[in-house]
């Protein structure tokens, strides 16, 4: 039955929903706060009673007026996800968590594709599900990355399994609190199939243990794991490895086959992704990480003296963990952009500090004040929107200014 729909947000997700419903014969009004052709302004003043359901893309806040303004009367609001939810039909797994994600979902789909069980990496990385639905495979395995955002607004019980690789300080720009975001990663579990499992890390059961009393830990020592070196900047974390054995072991990988397709994968850039040694002195491009923990993540994996380079949009957490993990280890932090006054505030009484506004002369201070055998660390532990349009933007900008 033809179905009158309005989206909310014109993004990826939000475009792919827009064809599907389409394609589904469905009658689709979008609103987006840039209006183009065929894209209405976003305001809370349009009419909304002759639609049956609101479909949100992930950024939209469950607070936004006029997802308040549907739920008032009564039409169904639910999330790009969940509307793909609703038609897929292939063998899905979930993965969601702080840090590691994009990471750990990629390095399952290598591992599945190279022993030839046909595996996507869909949701939070790559293509958006309704967009695989269009030409989707059914006989494919769905490996698929969960945003906190994308989980607040599923009910479909799709995932055979489940993994929270971590819940650490993010996004408390949107949350009221820690707890509250933990809660909202913890929805994970309703979309789980019957039967269906949801296994957790150490971190999250010392932490958040009331909330995960079914959950199962993954972090197990596996023989053939013991083996490897997680040292080796182009591999994976252990704990990535950990989850990608499970869902791997799950999908009828071997112990062999696993070892080999890891040995072939390599992370994704921006990532802990070294640039170049110049004059004594090593470059790692870590724009990826955009909150306080992933940056001390990305100090504890570096072993000589650290030129820091952080700033960019302040997610609401608070930088005074980095003061006791950094010592011994980092020599000077730089800070750019929106967030570097708070940073200055926290951090100049415990480390030289140095405050820029631009994101180059960061880069340029950075390259004037380390010496030979130190290290020059990209790890903003910000979102990149005050000054790049996204965190490869400003990956790419840190290597090309590295290497002039």
């Amino acid at each position: 039955m033809k179905e009158k729909f309005l989206i909310i947000g014109y993004g990826v997700s939000g475009k792919a929903a827009e064809s599907f419903l389409e394609r589904q014969g469905h009658e689709v009004t979008v609103v987006d706060k840039k209006v183009s052709p065929g894209v209405l302004a976003d305001s809370e003043n349009l009419e909304i009673e002759n639609f049956s359901r609101v479909i949100l893309s992930p950024g939209i806040p469950p607070s936004h007026p006029l997802v308040q303004k549907a739920k008032r009367r009564g039409i169904e609001v639910i999330g790009e996800i969940e509307l793909a939810f609703s038609h897929l039909q292939n063998r899905c797994f979930g993965i969601t968590g702080s840090n590691g994600k994009t990471s750990t979902v990629l390095l399952t789909v290598h591992i599945l594709n190279s022993a030839n069980k046909k595996s996507r990496a869909l949701g939070n990385v790559g293509e958006s599900l309704s967009g695989y639905l269009l030409n989707g495979d059914r006989d494919e395995i769905l490996i698929i990355e969960l945003s906190s955002f994308q989980l607040e607004t599923i009910k479909s019980e799709r995932l055979e399994s489940a993994i929270i690789l971590n819940i650490t300080p993010n996004h408390l720009d949107r949350y009221e609190s820690m707890e509250q975001y933990a809660e909202a990663k913890s929805l994970i579990r309703n979309c789980l199939k019957d039967k269906g499992e949801l296994y957790i890390s150490q971190q999250v059961r010392e932490d958040f243990r009331d909330l995960f009393p079914e959950a199962k830990d993954f972090e197990k020592e596996v023989d053939l794991l013991n083996e490897l070196s997680y040292i080796q900047l182009e591999m994976s974390s252990k704990q990535s490895i950990q989850a990608a054995y499970l869902l791997c072991v799950r999908c009828g990988v071997t112990d062999q086959q696993f070892l080999q397709g890891l040995k072939t994968f390599r992370k994704p850039p921006h990532r802990m992704e070294w640039v170049a040694e110049i004059d004594g002195v090593s470059y790692y491009n870590d724009s990826k990480s955009t909150n306080v923990h992933s940056v001390i993540h990305a100090v504890n994996q570096l072993h000589e003296p650290i030129v820091l380079i952080v700033g960019g949009l302040h997610k609401g957490s608070s930088y005074m963990p980095w003061i006791e993990k950094f010592k011994g280890k980092v020599e000077k932090i730089i800070a750019y952009g929106q967030a570097a006054p708070l940073m200055e505030l926290e951090l100049k009484n415990a480390f030289p500090f140095q405050k820029v506004d631009r994101f180059a002369d960061a880069v340029a201070l950075a390259k004037a004040e380390a010496k030979n055998r130190e290290t020059v660390l990209l790890s903003p532990g910000c979102s990149s929107y005050d000054q790049f349009e996204n965190f490869e933007r400003r990956g790419e900008e840190f290597k090309r200014l590295v290497r002039e």
